[in-house]
């Protein structure tokens, strides 16, 4: 089951990119990213995970992608460690698919040692 929060989440979309020219109305859509991702209790269930890393932005999005990033991540070691590196590669950015495969290899290396 999905929860409303993300259902929300996606009905927004994927987090526009940060700018310098922002325009100031800028400041809700951030609050309403924010308040939505600061509600979900961790951990998310695949089906949640294959919506929210849609929403990554290319680059960053006042540091929600964080917030994002943690909630993703903690699908490791409770989904199988094939079907997340599978979700990772939906991820549409660069940067951060990157990052997410980074910080898996981290945490394999980790597990090893």
């Amino acid at each position: 089951m999905i929860r409303d929060e993300i259902k929300e989440l996606q009905k927004m979309g994927r987090m526009p990119n940060e700018g310098l020219n922002d325009d100031p109305s800028i400041d809700n859509i951030i609050e309403q990213y924010d308040e939505l991702l600061e509600s979900i209790e961790k951990p998310i269930s695949l089906d949640e995970g294959e919506i929210l890393i849609k929403l990554f932005p290319e680059n960053a999005f006042y540091d929600l992608q964080w917030t994002l990033l943690q909630l993703i991540e903690s699908l490791f070691k409770v989904i199988e460690i094939e079907k997340y590196e599978s979700l990772i590669e939906k991820c549409p950015s660069t940067e951060w698919k990157e990052t997410l495969k980074v910080r898996l290899e981290n945490g394999k290396n980790k597990n090893r040692g």
